[in-house]
């Protein structure tokens, strides 16, 4: 995966994965890290697909974590043990059908 242009840790972030968290046929969730500065971010991908019309709706998010939480992730054992409700309140960059922006929030669980 490329880093996206928007994504602000620093002056030239690369983000690398470090987890998989979860992963499904429409979800996925994955601890990275910037390999410039270090910060952690969660990337959350979801796709849900209208079979009615064929459409296909792509929603990705970049949750900047903190160093304490992107080490206690990535030392959690398994995904039950990891809490990420903090996410519905944590300002994250959004990508889907309407552009790219900040939301308020992103969700804490995958949506399937």
């Amino acid at each position: 995966m490329n880093t996206p242009q928007y994504i602000d840790c620093c002056r030239r972030p690369e983000l690398s994965a470090l987890r998989t968290l979860y992963e499904s046929t429409h979800d996925l969730e994955s601890l990275q890290q910037c390999t410039s500065c270090e910060a952690y971010w969660l990337y959350r991908f979801h796709e849900y697909t209208d079979w009615s019309t064929g459409n296909d709706d792509l929603t990705s998010w970049f949750t900047l974590l903190t160093s304490d939480e992107g080490i206690r992730i990535l030392n959690a054992t398994g995904r039950n043990e990891i809490d990420l409700s903090f996410l519905s309140e944590r300002s994250s960059w959004m990508d889907d059908s309407e552009g790219v922006r900040r939301v308020d929030g992103a969700p804490d669980h995958p949506g399937s």
